[in-house]
């Protein structure tokens, strides 16, 4: 399969040939991607193995399984061609690039949000997010990140665009923590659960000023070539995975590590690619 070279590199193409799938049945590729929790193609495989046998097994489909370890090659190729995948199971930035300039539409997303929040010292002057500056330091992830992406959106609703020099694009909120301490930043942007975590845990030293917009999670996505019978089956598909007791089910869900899915609605992801494409992103 050399067409995928470019796209998963030293990673292996999987075809699950169900025992009895029929030679007729038709053949989708399901690219899939593990956003930050980086892995070796061979994990990807391993881990999201089980979701492609149960979609194939309750869609009749034959589901050829790819691991995509590039993002930026894999969304180049189904916007030049629409043939390297069919489906892609991947984080909201990937799914929303996706929906708008791929041509693919939404099957399931995760049912919980995803949000962070601005986290301050407890001494700082800073009380409410409005009162951040164009200059205020700002430590957050990567800007093509999610949380990075809804920090600036919310600053912007505040007609706040912080300047290129004050956005402290750190990997890890340990990172971040220390640039707070050490006082390199006035602000850090992290999730939602571990921000409140450590401000309920040490009150005497941060406080939450604020919360960021929510953004939705991961999502099951299908190009609009494939047939709305088929995509119908697939969606019915990722919605059984929620509570279907099967060894096989249990399994994708352990594997998957999300929370249950919602049928797709493609508007949430068409206004995180708005937020995008603003100019308080910073892209």
């Amino acid at each position: 399969m050399p067409k995928f070279a470019g796209v998963i590199g030293a990673g292996a193409l999987a075809l699950f040939a169900a025992g009895g799938a029929s030679a007729q049945a038709e053949r989708l590729t399901l690219g899939v991607f593990p956003g930050l929790d980086a892995a070796e193609s061979f994990e990807i495989l391993d881990r999201y193995m089980p979701l492609a046998q149960y979609l194939q097994a309750k869609s009749g489909a034959v589901i050829m399984l790819v691991p995509v370890k590039v993002p930026g090659a894999a969304i180049r190729r189904m916007i030049e061609d629409g043939k390297s995948y069919k489906l892609f199971f991947g984080p909201p930035v990937f799914a929303a690039e996706a929906i708008k300039k791929a041509d693919f539409v939404t099957l399931a997303m995760e049912r919980e949000k995803i949000s962070g929040v601005f986290l301050v010292k407890a001494g700082s002057k800073l009380q409410t997010v409005r009162d951040v500056t164009p200059n205020t330091r700002v430590a957050m992830p990567s800007p093509k990140l999610l949380l990075a992406i809804l920090a600036l959106a919310t600053l912007g609703q505040e007609k706040i665009v912080l300047k290129p020099e004050a956005r402290r694009h750190l990997d890890s909120a340990e990172g971040m923590l220390l640039a707070l301490d050490n006082g390199v930043v006035d602000v850090a942007v992290m999730r939602d659960r571990l921000g409140r975590k450590i401000a309920a845990e040490k009150p005497l030293e941060y406080r939450i000023l604020g919360q960021t917009l929510e953004g939705p999670g991961f999502a099951l996505i299908a190009h609009r070539s494939v047939s709305e019978p088929l995509r119908a089956k697939l969606r019915q598909a990722a919605l059984a995975l929620n509570d279907d007791p099967s060894p096989l089910a249990v399994q994708a869900r352990g594997s998957l590590r999300t929370s249950p899915f919602l049928p797709g609605q493609d508007g949430e992801f068409i206004a995180l690619q708005r937020m995008m494409d603003t100019p308080t992103s910073g892209n």
